[in-house]
């Protein structure tokens, strides 16, 4: 694949959705151990704190925004997929192409908003009215950079889905890389059978004898 095509593919926007689930996996396990640091001072040496908390919130957001491109890209939000499961695979490439467009109006709205934010502490210098003073530049930054890594993968989906329409991808290949998967949908639950004391009910299904 050439370079050109690669980047006109925006298979490098999975790359990039793979590198935001690691930076929110290391935001996690820092806000976990600014956290307990913050217990620990305070608890165990008597020593207030003016950051930890502050800080934990905005590693959070981090989590929060930039993990939900890998989220996407991994199909780990909630999704309905009831009727789109009916469809046949070109029907359910048009669903995706539809749902996917539907929501990067929604993205762009708030990535819009967002950025305003963003360049009016940017430009006002604005800082946290805490002990803290953060500068809100920087935290207003993660959620447009955010929506902006889930657009991008919304995109990819909306370019294989659509490839695959003309015939360039094959159908069954698109699928597998933007379909909503459950996971669960793969796990045979084993029949034990009715349980000790059981005994058939009068419709014919088993009903559990209290003793």
């Amino acid at each position: 694949m050439s370079a050109l095509r690669y980047a006109l593919s925006f298979r490098w926007a999975n790359a990039l959705s793979e590198a935001a689930g690691y930076v929110s996996a290391f935001a996690l396990a820092a806000a976990t151990v600014v956290m307990l640091h913050g217990v620990a001072s305070r608890y165990f040496f008597g020593r207030a704190t003016v950051w930890q908390t502050e800080v934990s919130i905005y590693l959070l957001l981090v989590v929060t925004f930039w993990g939900a491109a890998y989220g996407l890209k991994h199909h780990a939000h909630v999704g309905v997929d009831v009727l789109t499961d009916r469809l046949p695979a070109r029907g359910q490439l048009v669903a995706r192409i539809l749902t996917s467009l539907l929501s990067l109006v929604v993205i762009a709205v708030v990535a819009w908003k967002g950025t305003v934010l963003w360049y009016e502490a940017y430009e006002g210098g604005f800082k946290s009215a805490t002990a803290f003073r953060a500068p809100l530049s920087v935290v207003y930054a993660i959620l447009p950079i955010g929506m902006l890594l889930v657009a991008l993968q919304y995109v990819f989906f909306i370019i294989e889905a659509a490839s695959a329409l003309a015939g360039r991808v094959p159908v069954d290949e698109a699928l597998a890389e933007i379909k909503q998967h459950d996971p669960l949908a793969d796990t045979v639950v084993p029949d034990t059978g009715p349980g000790p004391g059981a005994r058939p009910g009068p419709a014919g299904d088993d009903r559990q004898v209290s003793r």
